[in-house]
């Protein structure tokens, strides 16, 4: 289904689920899509309300001039949970989208927050330079099997040829140009370490211990109070694929 948006945008979210008073909302990956939940959102269904939706420049959703900075991804979640209707959501962000959930929540109000493979500013933008120029001449494919030949992967993704699969066929769902203005604005993405302190809600930190950005957990662990911490053991980045039933379980679990 498409959401018209208020500023313009067109948003193609999944709304899976009867259960109108536990909304969960999933916020995928960079280069992601609403497949990136594919394994995750039919058990999610059967306890709640579950909206998946494909971030700007992403997936079927519309590809306006960019970049496309975090606070224009968290005003596009603001508008699409009040075109559903939607009360006190549960956000789950994932990758880029923990940064859209965290500056939703910071402006308004969050049932519970959970955050997978979290980060709180910026990353390094060094590498993303040679990602956005393989993108944009030779493909999302040719991103996606570079990224495996840096061993920038776990191995519990490239070695299971379904879920690499997977991997390729949720990359291909993209376009370079959407890409590269959702990396443009990801790079410019301020600081929130100190604001996190204003987060009220009960928060769920969850990262493979094989995820190279689980070197966040100390800054969160300072600066958010209500904080709950879980490790996976033996994955990496991508818990939505590597390791679904453990995911599943610890969402429910805190919603």
């Amino acid at each position: 289904m498409f959401a018209y948006l208020p500023n313009g945008i067109r948003i193609f979210y999944e709304d899976e689920g009867k259960y109108e008073n536990k909304t969960i909302i999933l916020i995928h990956h960079l280069a992601g899509s609403v497949n990136s939940w594919k394994y995750i959102t039919p058990s999610l269904s059967e306890k709640f309300r579950v909206i998946v939706y494909d971030l700007r420049g992403h997936g079927r959703s519309s590809t306006p001039p960019g970049p496309y900075k975090i606070e224009e991804h968290s005003e596009d979640l603001k508008e699409l949970i009040e075109e559903l209707g939607i009360k006190d959501p549960i956000i789950v962000g994932h990758s880029i989208g923990s940064l859209v959930a965290i500056d939703y929540a910071l402006h308004n109000y969050v049932k519970k927050l959970i955050l997978i493979g979290a980060l709180y500013k910026a990353p390094n933008p060094e590498p993303y330079q040679k990602y956005i120029s393989i993108a944009m001449n030779l493909g999302m494919v040719a991103l996606a099997e570079y990224r495996r030949s840096q061993g920038e992967l776990s191995n519990s993704l490239i070695n299971n040829p379904t879920l690499w699969k997977d991997f390729i066929n949720i990359y291909s769902e993209n376009t370079p140009l959407g890409y590269k203005y959702a990396v443009e604005g990801l790079l410019s993405a301020k600081d929130y370490s100190k604001e996190l302190q204003r987060i009220d809600s009960n928060v769920l930190l969850i990262y493979g211990d094989e995820d190279k950005l689980s070197t966040n957990v100390t800054v969160f662990q300072q600066n958010i109070r209500n904080l709950h911490l879980q490790i996976f053991k033996g994955y990496g980045h991508f818990l939505n694929l590597e390791e679904p039933k453990g995911l599943i379980e610890a969402i429910v679990n805190f919603a």
